[in-house]
């Protein structure tokens, strides 16, 4: 049998979610595993689309645009309006030109965490920066994104050699980086101890 492998954005949901949150997380990705055409692996698929596709078109509001437009699911055009106008008022403000991203696997023994960044950036500094976009309409909590940061963080050499990791609370317009006073052993620590408990609650769960 092989690793279990999971998103980066279910597991960082996961570690900071409570006991609630984390059942209903993990019997969602037992779903997807079997089911390719699963409601959670369509609904946003369209806007991220669009959204890795504005960054080099002339005219990304009409990207956008044409995303929202064509929502057909429940509560997806709610979501893609908030999606997109999140994202602009972002972008606009960036002065970036998009670069080339790879993805990577991240292990903690038989859990491997799939790191698939949407995008990444150069901005007019000359900094290069890897983005992960979250979509939800809840606030992004911190110790998520510190966890999605960090793994963006070690993964780095894979997606993209020498740029920092930045995830994007797309709805909101806003960038959390991790910051330099959190304690970096500390942050591996806890999601190597999360990764095991994800993998544990899998396992009795399938």
């Amino acid at each position: 049998m092989g690793n279990v492998v999971v998103a980066t954005s279910s597991f960082v949901e996961y570690a900071a979610a409570g006991r609630r949150g984390r059942t209903e997380i993990v019997a969602d990705q037992h779903a997807r595993a079997v089911d390719e055409e699963h409601y959670a692996h369509v609904f946003y698929r369209p806007i991220i689309k669009a959204v890795q596709a504005c960054v080099t078109d002339p005219d990304p509001a009409a990207t956008l645009a044409a995303a929202v437009a064509a929502a057909e699911l429940n509560g997806q055009a709610r979501a893609f309006t908030e999606v997109a106008e999140g994202f602009l008022r972002w972008w606009r403000g960036r002065g970036a030109t998009p670069v080339a991203v790879g993805s990577a696997l991240l292990g903690f023994g038989s859990l491997d965490l799939a790191v698939s960044p949407h995008l990444a950036f150069e901005d007019r500094h000359g900094d290069e920066h890897v983005v992960l976009l979250y979509l939800k309409e809840a606030p992004l909590p911190r110790d998520a994104a510190n966890a999605a940061l960090r793994v963006l963080d070690r993964c780095m050499p894979e997606l993209r050699p020498g740029a920092r990791p930045l995830v994007l609370d797309t709805r909101r317009g806003r960038e959390l980086r991790l910051s330099r006073s959190v304690n970096v052993p500390k942050l591996d620590a806890w999601l190597a101890a999360e990764a095991s408990a994800y993998l544990t609650h899998w396992c009795r769960t399938a």
